[in-house]
């Protein structure tokens, strides 16, 4: 797993952290609006780069779920393998 992959797993771990541990408070706010801000921009990229993902090896579903929770990431991992 790539230092970039890892660094998304921590960032998303100290997001849900705070959403669970600060819920009504203004940063546990925060948290919940970036986590959704997240999602939004990850499902986006799940539908740009759905062709990038058909067309790789191995399982198009693990390669769209990859996307989806590392975005650019394993984009950079996918065209890597293609080139």
């Amino acid at each position: 797993m790539s230092a970039g992959k890892i660094g998304a797993l921590v960032v998303y771990a100290v997001l849900a952290a705070l959403a669970l541990t600060q819920g009504g408070t203004q940063l546990g706010s925060i948290a919940n609006w970036i986590i959704v801000g997240l999602i939004a921009v990850h499902t986006l990229e799940v539908i740009i780069f759905f062709k990038l993902c058909r067309e790789a090896s191995g399982s198009m579903a693990g390669h769209l779920l990859q996307v989806f929770a590392f975005g650019y990431f394993h984009v950079k991992e996918l065209k890597a393998t293609q080139a």
